[in-house]
């Protein structure tokens, strides 16, 4: 078996079908073993950072650390916008997840002789680490408390988002259905569909095993995140994981999301609803791509081409907004950890989802996603017309023959 499916977290598309109840324990499972394997990895981690960080110390000639008391105080000093620019949450947000977090039992209570770190210090810790680049050794000279520490906390915040994982990321089902429909209907006028989908990479450091592997056609190593959106770039599914060598196109079949929509087309997508993808997918039933411009596109094509492709721009802002308000995703510099860098992947379109729920849609943080690495699918988006073909049936709804 490849080894590179170990890191996988698949967000499987309905919690209702028989196929997907069985997928999604395979999803609780694997983020439960991550979990153990978490606990293993942190101890191997923290040693390692407790013998390398004296290292560091001595061949930078001794530089004397600027340690920042009070921080605490200064991020009580803010205002709400101040909050927002540094923590990259509306403060009445963060707020509540703190108080979430405090009540959750996650947070040690005994701490064998080390300063305890509130839930509110451990969340904003969290947060800096997600919201910037900053290497540990900063966080922890910011924070006033040890690498360790830092390190500690971070990863049971993160396993604490992990566990909201299956309430916010979800696929329509009953009304949401009609409201994502509606949705995008009211963007550029076409109807039924429910979601638009597309694969961001996230760059990485060159993994000690199968580096080719992940070694994306622009030379760098990345892992892809998958997701659909709705139009107000509410994830409803991501998949996140597999190299960056792979095509958008090989990627959607390797996911539960392929699998389930394939099986289970009618429960997942009622009534000829679909989703918009860019030219890298095949045309399925359930999965609308543009026509491919090959010089021969009527005006009528080019016209479809244009409304679905302002459409399926929520997918695009979306991952601009993820990567703009979480730049820790632009590039993991001192990560090598592929599962837990999977795992902050995935709490990060956690907390983006709880972000737009509270009306927070992020656009402020929106930069241009310059890592959506596509090429033409030459397996499956052809022109061809077929009665059976969905692109073809939305062309004749929108451009009556």
């Amino acid at each position: 078996m490849n080894p590179i499916r170990e890191f996988l977290i698949d967000v499987n598309s309905s919690s209702s079908s028989s196929s997907s109840s069985s997928s999604n324990t395979s999803s609780s499972s694997s983020s439960s073993n991550s979990s153990s394997a978490e606990n293993s990895s942190d101890s191997d981690d923290e040693h390692n950072l407790n013998i390398l960080f004296p290292i560091l110390q001595i061949l930078l000639g001794g530089r004397k650390r600027h340690r920042i008391e009070n921080f605490i105080e200064v991020v009580h000093s803010w205002t709400d916008a101040e909050f927002k620019e540094h923590l990259r949450l509306q403060r009445v947000i963060a707020v509540t997840l703190v108080d979430e977090l405090a009540n959750s039992g996650v947070l040690p209570e005994q701490t064998f002789g080390r300063p305890k770190i509130s839930a509110e210090w451990s969340f904003y810790i969290t947060l800096w680490f997600l919201a910037n680049t900053e290497p540990y050794r900063t966080l922890s000279d910011r924070f006033d408390v040890s690498i360790s520490s830092i390190f500690r906390v971070i990863r049971r915040v993160m396993a604490w988002i992990m566990t909201k994982l299956d309430n916010i990321i979800k696929w329509p089902e009953g009304p949401a259905i009609i409201q994502a429909s509606q949705g995008f209907e009211n963007k550029r006028g076409i109807r039924n569909c429910i979601g638009a989908i597309d694969c961001t990479h996230i760059i990485i450091q060159q993994p000690k095993e199968n580096a080719a592997d992940y070694c994306n056609r622009r030379k760098c190593f990345s892992i892809i995140l998958q997701a659909v959106v709705t139009s107000n770039m509410s994830f409803t599914n991501i998949y996140c994981g597999e190299p960056g060598s792979l095509h958008d196109a090989r990627v959607l079949r390797r996911s539960s999301l392929h699998q389930e929509s394939q099986n289970n087309t009618e429960q997942l997508f009622p009534n000829t609803t679909f989703i918009l993808g860019d030219s890298a997918y095949p045309s399925l039933s359930w999965l609308v791509p543009p026509f491919r411009n090959n010089g021969h596109l009527t005006a009528q094509q080019l016209e479809f081409n244009y409304l679905h492709s302002s459409t399926r721009m929520a997918i695009e802002r979306a991952f601009g907004v993820l990567k703009g308000r979480f730049r820790r995703l632009k590039f993991f510099n001192e990560l090598r950890d592929l599962k837990f860098i999977v795992q902050v992947v995935v709490a990060c379109c956690v907390l983006h989802n709880i972000c737009i729920n509270g009306l927070d849609d992020g656009m402020d943080f929106y930069a241009d996603d310059d890592l959506n690495i596509n090429i033409n699918n030459i397996e499956g988006n052809y022109n061809e017309r077929n009665d059976n073909d969905r692109r073809m049936n939305l062309f004749y709804e929108m451009f009556p023959q």
